[in-house]
């Protein structure tokens, strides 16, 4: 018990001290910010966190999509891999939460006590879903610059079209030559190989792209409704336009992990987007915050949940005995 309250204080200790950090770098004051954030009422605190709970509905849905029909993974299983693998991603080091996605989508376990494979393909699924996800938010970015007036520049398309084509083709021939030199002199490679193409089946499949991608979309919607949640809340709504990129500029700057659940730098960066369109930097640093901190809360609540079920199957079971 003590360990765990432990646990708690320290939580919020790393996130008092990322939030003075940030405070000092923008020179606020805790007192404008604490007042900031006090004009968040429960009604908009509870409405951004369901916009993250259906962030993660489809997050896991695309996630479950992509895996191939032979590996017969049953909807809670990704369910629960993916909770716990981004729990582990959100409150632990980055990347360590994919390879228990992996891990779980292996070594599950259905009802009956059969061993479930989803597929040695499982890594490569995982980053078949990065390539839908980053498909999505394309998609949303040239929703936002058809929205917006912008001119594209005069150039010479002929040429580096040609240019490209011509590297394009020696590096796939190239990659061809490297393949199939590799393939015939190891068979472990030879193994990989197949795992890489049976994971790439999805791309292979409209049906099953097209369903990634709609459940990409409908992540990032959601993720942008939070924001935009808490946006309103302060009086300071935001375009369609503005709220996408902010939320490119924020995924840009956590992309390369430095602190620990990213404290400070995920707040920093959503602020400093947030301040580009013309937000107070003391309301920027608000909305930024709430917006963490849903995304944790969102985050631990799916963990919990699928903890807890886990819990009570085991609790059951126990009892037929």
């Amino acid at each position: 018990m003590k360990q765990k309250l432990a646990l708690v204080a320290a939580t919020f200790l790393v996130i008092g001290i990322g939030l003075i950090f940030v405070a000092k770098t923008l020179h606020l004051e805790s007192g404008a910010i604490v007042e900031a954030i006090a004009k968040f009422q429960p009604i908009y605190w509870f409405g951004a966190l369901v916009a993250v709970l259906f962030q993660t509905v489809f997050q896991i849905n695309r996630l479950w999509i992509l895996f191939p029909k032979e590996a017969s993974l049953q909807w809670i299983q990704a369910a629960r891999a993916f909770s716990y693998g981004q729990f582990i991603n959100t409150f632990g080091p980055t990347g360590a939460g994919d390879l228990l996605k992996v891990f779980l989508t292996k070594k599950n376990k259905d009802k009956r006590g059969r061993k479930v494979e989803a597929s040695e393909s499982t890594a490569i699924v995982l980053v078949v879903d990065k390539l839908a996800d980053v498909g999505s938010v394309i998609f949303l970015i040239l929703i936002a610059l058809y929205q917006t007036s912008f001119k594209l520049p005069e150039l010479n398309w002929t040429e580096k079209v040609k240019t490209i084509l011509l590297v394009a083709t020696l590096l796939c021939l190239v990659l061809y030559i490297i393949v199939v030199v590799l393939r015939t002199r190891s068979s472990a490679i030879a193994h990989w190989l197949k795992g890489f193409k049976t994971g790439l089946q999805a791309m292979q499949e409209p049906k099953r792209l097209s369903g990634s991608l709609i459940m990409g979309v409908g992540n990032w919607l959601s993720e942008l409704g939070a924001l935009q949640i808490l946006c309103i809340a302060q009086g300071l709504p935001l375009s369609y336009p503005e709220l996408i990129l902010a939320l490119v500029i924020l995924n840009i700057g956590i992309s390369v992990p430095i602190s620990l659940a990213n404290l400070g730098v995920y707040e920093a960066s959503l602020a400093f987007a947030l301040i580009k369109f013309g937000v107070p930097a003391t309301q920027g640093l608000a909305i930024a915050t709430a917006h963490h901190v849903s995304q944790m809360i969102g985050t631990a609540l799916w963990a919990l949940a699928f903890w807890l079920y886990q819990r009570w199957q085991d609790w059951n079971r126990n009892a037929e005995c």
